[in-house]
């Protein structure tokens, strides 16, 4: 899992460098995505729980997910193309973990200020941690999201999008206090926040 860290890690650098770069360049933007209005709502509706000194502790099934990615667009035709490349973190009051995330979108202008499309990206949950007072450990886990991107405005937009995100955590401890051997994260993630084209 360390390969797929590593490989996630560089892939975001490498795309925030070359959106740098590549900004001066007549048909590439350097693209910005900051949604720090984001929650994820577990739709598999099974909850993680374990029982530890303080009683049993269940995980809730919203989470907080604020978010930030840079990268590269391109337009072409009626259609924009980009690729960022961002991190983050997932919480709520008993999970927590940073993450790294690959995303690509290709949006139809339907008029000069708003578009809409698909998008598509991986999702890296590092260091994942229980957050109650237990001996329960999560294993790292790579995910996928897939969902609709809107944007609305001119250079500076707004920006929703709504994601099905799916990841699967491996979970041990040593107490057998763990009531499962792991967390499935499936849910639909709701984000809003602001885009720039530079």
């Amino acid at each position: 899992m360390s390969t797929i860290k590593q490989w996630v890690s560089v892939a975001a650098v490498s795309l925030v460098v070359c959106g740098v770069c590549q900004s001066r360049a007549a048909d590439v933007d350097l693209v910005v995505n900051a949604l720090p209005a984001s929650i994820l709502i577990d739709i598999d509706g099974s909850k993680f729980a374990a029982t530890g000194e303080d009683g049993r502790a269940s995980m809730s099934q919203v989470f907080a997910m604020p978010n930030i990615a840079a990268g590269v667009g391109l337009e072409q035709n009626a259609v924009y193309l980009d690729l960022t490349g961002g991190a983050g973190i997932v919480v709520n009051d008993s999970f927590r973990s940073f993450l790294l995330q690959l995303t690509a979108s290709g949006t139809l202008m339907m008029s000069e200020s708003l578009s809409i499309g698909p998008r598509a990206g991986l999702v890296y949950f590092a260091d994942p941690e229980w957050l109650e007072n237990d001996d329960v450990d999560f294993d790292e886990d790579l995910g996928f999201l897939l969902g609709l991107q809107i944007e609305m405005g001119n250079d500076i937009k707004y920006l929703v999008t709504v994601d099905y995100l799916a990841a699967s955590f491996d979970a041990s401890d040593n107490e057998g206090t763990a009531e499962d051997s792991e967390f499935d994260l499936t849910g639909l993630a709701i984000q809003f926040g602001v885009r720039g084209l530079f």
